[in-house]
């Protein structure tokens, strides 16, 4: 070896090393076609002695997408290749998870598929307990071992992944993942902590280990964080790929890349056509931004020494204990490191809950000095941090946080407005009274009880809006510029990508008296001894309406622009 050769060496040596991402394991395309013959057709051409077994979530997704007539293709495509290869089946929720042995009997294994893929799905099932049931049956075999996981659900049902991780590398089994697209920073089950859910299991989801994104914003009907598509899978089950040197396949049906302006918001500026130009996400900000693949506590080290990640941390939960977020971070910080923290819930300001106006426009206008104070501070604080010392997902997390406090001080000063300017006049009942037919906007049975609002979206950007009359006159109109030149900014750099898309879900608040039904209360229905459930005793799973592999595997995916 030349001396240029042996210093080139000790130089790259010394250079760190990247931790494993969700890229490396995650395979273009949304099609079943490709995934089963690479899966099945294996890394050889020619006929070696091997085991596969199929883990099948049954699922509607997977009897839409036609799962098993796409599996049977793929066998007669692959016939050749497949005549020394043991075909078995593996089911999740079945009373004994493996269905079918290991068979050369391949039309078997089709049947049984056939038969267990009709069963009612929509209920929580452990994917991660029926494969480590599933590695016991490779046990004796020759050749690769190979579990091929169907699952569009399930993602966010974890019990013990590195358990799981341990049993599959002892058994030397290489997991190929086929699952539908997870959410980007998932956070519906920290929003929804108390909805029914299966015993002995920690419902996360997030394409990440741990929720690196700020969620819950005051003013925000919807977090972006449960309806912007990630580009990856759940974290669960891009760990077990990456663990055991497999892939991770995602499925999407026609209907799921569709553009929409944004989820729960209205668009004042198109009827649903208009699509940004940063819509078709870019392959390499997809890669730069993938989440890690390494263990939670392995994931949280890392993240623990990204200056940018901590920034945000500490950003995060101070604007939560001023009441601009409903939701403190799920990580402590210590010196050099990151930990799980206990899920807390952000202060309340009470803006909503009442029609004290004045009071209120007070509060507002403390908390938007509040979101100006901390938006600049951490701007600051990401200026003087080299980019070699972070990565591009923690300063895409941290630099959306920096948006984020601003949009909500321009919701703030609008709410402060609205309250000192229009509201009084809504409500006021002395007000000049009305021609026939017209009628007042409040009736003498109706009271006001708060204040309700509405999002309109940011999917065209910040300038359209200079020509919205919003309450706040100039003040406003001078933290709309700043909004606009922050959101340029963002987008020109992380446009193209999840975190553009989260960006752009997002919405300028609109206020309006919230007043009461004047109806009567309805009586809780309590069921009768008679009356009580029959059936599988594991709750059947939440509709969510924003989607996601997770839940409903409806929502959004990669390009589609969220």
């Amino acid at each position: 070896m030349s001396a240029l050769s042996i210093v080139l060496a000790l130089a790259t040596a010394s250079l760190p090393q990247s931790p494993p991402t969700a890229a490396a394991v995650t395979e273009p395309g949304r099609t079943l076609t490709r995934p089963l013959n690479v899966v099945l057709g294996g890394s050889s051409r020619e006929a070696t002695e091997r085991t596969l077994i199929v883990l099948l979530d049954p699922s509607p997704e997977l009897v839409k997408g036609g799962f098993v007539d796409a599996f049977t293709a793929a066998i007669a495509a692959n016939a050749k290749t497949l005549t020394q290869t043991r075909l078995g089946l593996a089911v999740t929720g079945a009373k004994d998870p493996l269905v079918v042995e290991p068979t050369l009997e391949h039309q078997a294994v089709v049947r049984a598929m056939q038969t267990e893929i009709a069963r009612e799905g929509g209920y929580f099932q452990n994917v991660f307990a029926t494969a480590r049931a599933a590695a016991g049956a490779f046990s004796g075999s020759s050749g690769e071992r190979v579990l091929l996981i169907a699952a569009l659900e399930n993602g966010d049902v974890e019990d013990d992944v590195e358990a799981t991780v341990a049993t599959l590398q002892k058994a030397k089994v290489r997991v190929e993942m086929l699952t539908s697209e997870a959410t980007l920073a998932d956070s519906y089950w920290a929003e929804n902590a108390y909805a029914e859910k299966p015993r002995g299991a920690t419902m996360t989801g997030a394409d990440g280990a741990v929720i690196d994104l700020p969620w819950g914003w005051l003013f925000q009907l919807h977090s972006a964080n449960e309806s912007t598509a990630a580009g990856h899978a759940p974290w669960g089950y891009s760990r077990l790929a990456a663990a055991t040197e497999g892939r991770v396949y995602l499925h999407a049906n026609s209907q799921q890349t569709a553009h929409s302006c944004g989820f729960r918001t209205q668009c004042l500026f198109c009827t649903g056509d208009h699509a940004p130009e940063d819509d078709a996400w870019s392959s390499v900000l997809l890669a730069q931004l993938a989440p890690l693949t390494a263990s939670r506590a392995e994931t949280l080290a890392t993240l623990g020494k990204d200056p940018s990640f901590r920034a945000m941390v500490e950003t995060w939960r101070a604007a939560a204990k001023a009441g601009l977020l409903r939701s403190e971070p799920p990580v402590k910080l210590s010196p050099t490191s990151a930990s799980l923290d206990r899920a807390r819930t952000g202060r309340s300001l009470g803006l909503l809950e009442t029609a004290s106006f004045s009071r209120h426009a007070k509060s507002a206008e403390d908390a938007a000095e509040e979101a100006r104070q901390l938006g600049d501070a951490l701007a600051a604080e990401l200026a003087r941090i080299p980019r070699e010392r972070t990565t591009p997902r923690c300063a895409a997390a941290a630099q959306y946080t920096v948006v984020l406090l601003q949009l909500t001080r321009v919701n703030l000063i609008t709410y402060a407005a609205w309250c000192r300017d229009l509201a009084p006049q809504l409500v006021d009942g002395r007000a000049d009274e009305l021609l026939s037919p017209e009628q007042p906007a409040v009736q003498e049975e109706q009271r006001v009880t708060g204040v309700s609002f509405s999002n309109l979206s940011l999917c065209h950007g910040v300038k359209p809006f200079y020509a919205v009359e919003l309450p706040g006159g100039e003040t406003l109109r001078a933290e709309l510029e700043r909004l606009d030149a922050l959101c340029v900014d963002y987008l020109s750099r992380w446009g193209k990508s999840p975190f553009g898309a989260a960006l752009r879900q997002n919405g300028i608040a609109r206020f309006w008296p919230a007043m009461d039904g004047g109806g009567r209360a309805t009586t809780r229905a309590r069921p009768k001894t008679d009356q009580q459930p029959v059936g599988p005793t594991t709750p059947r799973r939440p509709t969510r309406a924003a989607g996601g592999s997770t839940g409903t595997p409806s929502g959004p995916t990669s390009g589609g622009g969220g």
